[in-house]
């Protein structure tokens, strides 16, 4: 029996590697082509380039609106995650400690974000009458909108793992409403918070279908856009194309291995039952 299990566990850890292996490839190819000539990186394979090409990306910064494309994605990105987690977590706190009728029926229609998909016509329509088509206050209130549910989800089991006695000892202290949830009970939720930020960074950054149909004006696009672009300019080029996708990708790598001890730990206290 120990044999077999043995065998069961050695058999599942090969295909861990395999699966691990799989996922990998794409991006080791694309660092290994970042750095390799024109003309090496048309064999788009695994070998390491004759000589390592650092210009590569110098040439990316100098024509291929990097810096900019950086700045839209990290405006947009950066206010949608910070409006979505504060509002998001505000209303859980809201939702959990005054259960109502009331506020049961509105938490289950925040639900309904999770599992409805977006209807990108009517999304369109509605910014147009609004007048915020290819605005960044428009982008940014759409993501708000489609992450909020999910922090509204995750935060509301882990408020309720906070007991409310820390609530009525702070108000018996003369506590407020904003000052004890921000004060006390927000560094309390800080795996959850973490988990949510940086599963809607990495949604953010990377997403591609929405910048593309609500931004028009090639100033405002995002990193992701501006590789869309970049590859239109510079379809024979996959040295460059390499070079503007690794470059793109790296604040997202960082901020997952710097966030990523939080994130099981924040599912855990999102799924405890309220």
């Amino acid at each position: 029996m120990n044999r077999q299990k043995r065998f069961f566990q050695g058999l599942a850890l090969v295909g861990l590697w395999a699966l691990s292996l799989l996922i990998l490839l794409p991006l080791l190819l694309v660092v290994i082509n970042s750095f390799k000539s024109s003309a090496e990186a048309d064999a788009m394979n695994l070998l390491l380039p004759k000589s390592f090409m650092v210009e590569n990306f110098k040439t990316v910064l100098t024509t291929g609106s990097v810096f900019r494309s950086l700045m839209n994605s990290a405006l947009i990105t950066g206010a949608a995650v910070l409006l979505s987690v504060i509002l998001g977590s505000m209303a859980a706190f809201v939702f959990n400690r005054r259960r109502s009728s009331l506020n049961r029926t509105v938490y289950n229609y925040f639900l309904l974000g999770l599992v409805i998909p977006v209807q990108i016509i009517t999304l369109i329509e509605i910014l147009k009458y609004f007048h915020m088509m290819n605005s960044y206050q428009g982008i940014i209130l759409v993501y708000v909108a489609i992450f909020t549910p999910l922090t509204i989800f995750l935060t509301y089991g882990a408020v309720s793992s906070i007991p409310r006695e820390l609530d009525e000892a702070a108000i018996v202290d003369g506590c407020g409403a904003l000052r004890l949830f921000f004060k006390i009970l927000f560094p309390l939720l800080t795996p959850v918070i973490i988990t949510s930020c940086i599963t809607q960074f990495m949604f953010i950054w990377n997403d591609f279908q929405y910048p593309l149909y609500l931004l028009s004006d090639t100033k405002k696009w995002t990193l992701v856009l501006g590789i869309y672009g970049f590859i239109g300019q510079y379809s024979s080029d996959w040295n460059l194309v390499c070079a503007h996708i690794l470059m793109s990708s790296l604040p997202v790598v960082i901020i997952y291995l710097s966030g990523q001890k939080y994130i099981i730990s924040g599912m855990v206290s999102g799924a405890v039952k309220g």
